[in-house]
């Protein structure tokens, strides 16, 4: 059914007073027809009458027209919809006066009367953004008679249920972030009454964690912290149980307790070993629970003064409750045997990290710290669902990145005057900072920042992942930008046909990120140049198996452009890409680039010429002579001269060098001479009239690892080999890669797997005809014909080279999943 070009009536109230109503297109604003098509939602539609009778309620069915009720607070089809432009028509009876009023300054002002008619007002009203329930006014000589609230939708119908579940996960990756915070801030305690925390902050924070506080007592109950005690007493020898060298070594200091003529002891020096729970992680655990009694019955005693006259009694139930379980646990429980505890030096690893421990801890933190959240967060209410999106989005990329990559620092937790507050706001930055346990490669996740420079117009997208690799100067900017909206795609119309009917993001939120893509940019060398490698959209969307079907999912592999459904629950999408472009090659980031910056990074790489010579030395002697006069020489071959060298490394021999060997230093070369034998001054058995290669280097400088033969060696002068490989391999045989396709099989392996093997065909590199293929974690790789085989067990996979750097995570899960 289409209602394209007319509007019909939606709501219709008849009072003694004055009639309304309300028209507009009863439909989804981004389909164009009537959604959902089922009763699935429902939304709220509520009238209520002061001073005017309702003598009239009716509301719109898509079925039957407008239909008339006698409830005034109906489940009602869903009409109203964000963005959308709907008629109001007001029309008093008797002449009155009649006015309207909404909180929404655009909305209010949107109504007007006809000219010299204050008895009827008429206008268009749009609801813009602000989605959830709208109340307005209907006014009567200056007095309010009616109120009306309806239901305003998002593209996004659910909206409720997501609402609820948003707020609940924005709120655990707070605290998780508020507690981290608080951990790394006040390792040192000392423990006193905290102030800084009001009587009722601290009731409302104890309010909400003490069924976990009590949960993590009783982990404790069960398995407490324990010592074992040893006290040394002397006895008589008859009550001693067991003796020791500690005894023998008393009684040799006390030979007075030893009886000569019966060649025995009379008294010996007896341990007693006792198991304790009478540790500091228990005093701690007992001073927390006598603070919290301390702190319960200060607030009731303040809480009856203020309410003498209008008590609470759920408050008082609540507080007794709390007071009596605590009080029960110091008489009932192993910390009747606990010591008391004034102050702590440290927080031990078991507060830390224990079972039971580590929550009490944190709850100690949280109560004795407070957590004022200032940034308005926990307060946006359902119209503000799209700006609670994106702080979810925000903290859920945050929570997905934390769990696989050490978190270096961020700026979501600060501290004032009044404790902690959380920075993430809208209009303000913020920033997380990450570090890669295998690479050490650093990485930031922003928020809401301003990117690029404004050689146009300035860009400010929602979430921007920014990666610098190592071998690379340039940063790759991936782009995660929150849009609270989704096409439905509904039979029949353009997005169904056009997409499949499959549910996505609409065509302008795509549209944006082409344009994020193209407009952020930075001078690189002079030179403006396109920092983003790809932009997505995250949209909230369930079906991850479906979406993959999409063509704006599938756009991503083709042009990184796209979108990710994201919602909680539904995040496996985005956890497999973020890993996949985070652990991959810098050269791999750049070929996700559309006309990238780092250019002339990629053409370096590529053209992977053989452009160091690795050469040996004949022991400690001439390593001194060649590293003090900056050269290193070698007998003339000619061959030497047609490969275009830039660099020269230095080979230890572990028969010359033992634990040293393995290649250590490098340089660039300067120039290079040839001379005889005898104008080299360190001494040789060689013939003094040989003509020798001379390199004259800059000074010789350490690699970041040493390179270990592992078993290998170089028996002859020399080997080529290129910088990259040196600067990158830690075994010899990595130095043998010698053509494209192997050296960037290897550089992808690397990332994800450090302990890679280069097979060789010889044990001498110098006779070594080339690579074998890779081995790492039971399997092997061979490249043959522009295609690599992927052997483990008895599966085998082989994909093109081209397929395996675009695919390298998921052609190695295939292959573990067929085992």
């Amino acid at each position: 059914m289409s209602y394209v070009g007319h509007e019909l009536d939606l709501v219709y109230i008849d009072t003694d007073q004055f009639t309304l109503i309300i028209k507009g297109k009863p439909i989804h604003p981004d389909i164009q027809q009537p959604y959902p098509s089922n009763k699935s939602v429902t939304a709220k539609l509520t009238v209520l009458p002061l001073s005017a009778n309702v003598e009239v309620f009716k509301y719109y069915s898509p079925n039957k027209g407008l239909v008339e009720v006698n409830d005034l607070e109906p489940d009602v089809y869903p009409c109203f919809f964000e963005q959308q432009n709907y008629l109001l028509f007001i029309d008093g009876k008797a002449n009155q006066k009649i006015s309207f009023y909404h909180e929404n300054k655009n909305i209010r002002e949107s109504i007007s009367t006809y000219p010299g008619k204050d008895h009827q007002l008429m206008g268009i009203i749009n609801f813009r953004n602000d989605v959830g329930f709208s109340e307005f006014e209907i006014r009567v000589n200056g007095q309010t008679a009616l109120i009306v609230t309806v239901e305003v939708f998002p593209s996004k119908i659910e909206y409720r249920r997501d609402y609820f579940r948003l707020l609940n996960e924005v709120n655990n990756e707070i605290y998780n972030l508020a507690y981290d915070f608080l951990r790394s801030t006040f390792q040192t305690t000392t423990l006193r009454e905290a102030s800084s925390v009001s009587l009722v902050e601290f009731f409302s924070i104890i309010r909400l964690i003490f069924d976990d506080f009590i949960k993590a007592y009783n982990r404790i109950e069960m398995y407490p912290h324990h010592e074992l005690n040893q006290t040394p007493r002397v006895l008589p020898v008859s009550r001693v149980k067991k003796t020791n060298n500690q005894s023998i070594r008393w009684l040799s200091k006390n030979p007075q307790h030893y009886h000569k003529d019966l060649n025995f002891p009379e008294k010996l020096l007896n341990i007693d070993k006792r198991i304790t729970v009478d540790t500091f992680e228990n005093r701690f655990v007992k001073w927390i629970i006598t603070q919290l009694l301390v702190k319960l019955r200060t607030f009731e005693k303040r809480y009856q003064a203020w309410t003498a006259n209008s008590l609470d009694t759920e408050v008082s139930r609540t507080i007794a409750k709390m007071t009596g379980d605590l009080s029960f646990i110091l008489k009932n429980s192993f910390l009747k045997e606990v010591g008391s505890i004034s102050k702590a030096h440290s927080i031990s690893l078991v507060l830390q990290m224990g079972a039971g421990y580590r929550e009490i801890y944190k709850n100690y933190l949280m109560l004795s710290k407070g957590l004022s959240v200032n940034s308005g967060i926990f307060r946006l209410s359902m119209k503000q669902i799209w700006e609670l999106y994106e702080y979810w989005c925000f903290l859920e990329l945050n929570n997905i990145l934390r769990k696989k990559y050490q978190l270096v620092k961020h700026d979501l937790i600060d501290v004032n005057y009044q404790g902690l507050f959380v920075t993430l706001k809208k209009g303000g930055s913020s920033k997380i900072e990450y570090q890669h346990p295998r690479t050490g490669e650093r990485f930031t996740l922003s928020y809401n920042s301003t990117e690029g420079e404004q050689f146009t117009t300035a860009q400010k997208p929602d979430h921007i992942l920014t990666l610098k690799k190592e071998g690379s100067q340039v940063e790759y900017k991936f782009i995660f930008d929150a849009k609270y909206r989704i096409n439905p795609a509904l039979p029949g119309s353009n997005y169904y046909n056009t997409y499949g009917g499959i549910p996505g993001p609409e065509e302008e939120t795509i549209n944006t990120m082409h344009r994020y893509r193209d407009a952020i940019v930075k001078s690189y060398q002079e030179k403006p140049e396109r920092v983003v490698v790809g932009a997505f959209v995250l949209f909230p969307y369930h079906d991850e198996d479906k979406f993959q079907e999409h063509h704006f999912y599938k756009s991503i592999e083709k042009v990184n452009v796209g979108a990710f459904p994201f919602l909680p629950g539904s995040t496996c999408l985005v956890s497999e890409f973020l890993e996949s472009i985070i652990d991959e090659s810098h050269l791999r980031n750049y070929e996700r680039h559309v006309l990238p910056a780092g250019d002339d990074d990629y053409r370096r790489e590529l053209s992977f010429q053989l452009n160091v010579l690795v050469g040996t030395l004949r022991g400690k002697d001439q390593f001194k002579y060649v590293f003090n006069h900056n050269l290193y020489y070698i007998p003339y071959q000619k061959s030497i001269l047609n490969h275009k060298l830039e660099y020269v490394a230095l080979y230890q021999s572990e028969k010359s060098f033992g634990k040293n060997c393995g290649i250590w230093y490098y340089s660039k070369i300067q120039e290079m001479a040839i001379t005889k034998r005898k104008k080299i001054e360190l001494p040789t058995r060689s013939d003094p009239e040989m003509d020798y290669i001379v390199f004259h280097v800059d000074q010789w400088e350490p690699l970041d690892r040493a390179i270990k033969p592992e078993g290998y060696g170089i028996s002859g002068s020399h080997i080529y080999t290129n910088i990259l490989l040196l600067e990158k391999a830690s075994t010899l045989p990595e130095l043998s890669i010698k053509t494209l396709d192997e050296w960037r099989t290897w550089l992808e392996l690397k990332r994800v797997q450090p302990e890679i093997r280069v097979l060789l065909d010889n044990k001498d590199l110098e006779n070594a005809t080339g690579t074998q293929g890779f081995a790492l974690n039971g399997m092997t790789l061979t490249i043959e014909d522009a295609c690599i085989t992927i052997r483990k067990g008895e599966t085998n996979v082989t994909v093109t080279v081209k397929e395996f750097f675009h695919n390298l995570r998921g052609v190695l899960k295939q292959l573990s999943v067929e085992n």
